[in-house]
């Protein structure tokens, strides 16, 4: 049987979202740093310090799957084949 793994990024103060739903502060974290992680087949590079790098591809590596809430799905632009697909099936 799978492991279910829950997490969220939120800021000290406890904000998920500053004002106008913008996690730019939240995720700058993404793409400050050297050390680049393809993500998504390679369509999308992340860029983290070495150990932030480590730890993220081992969740990479290990999770089957990503559940995220309506925000934050809409701010990714429904990771681009979502819509496509969505169009296919109706």
């Amino acid at each position: 049987m799978g492991q279910v793994v829950t997490g969220i990024t939120m800021s000290l103060d406890g904000f998920v979202a500053g004002p106008n739903d913008d996690v730019q502060q939240l995720f700058k974290w993404y793409f400050s740093g050297d050390t680049e992680i393809p993500v998504q087949a390679g369509r999308f590079t992340l860029k983290t310090t070495k150990k932030s790098a480590e730890v993220l591809q081992e969740a990479i590596r290990t999770q089957g799957a990503m559940i995220t809430g309506r925000k934050n799905f809409d701010s990714a632009g429904g990771w681009a084949a979502i819509p496509r697909l969505s169009q296919r099936l109706s």
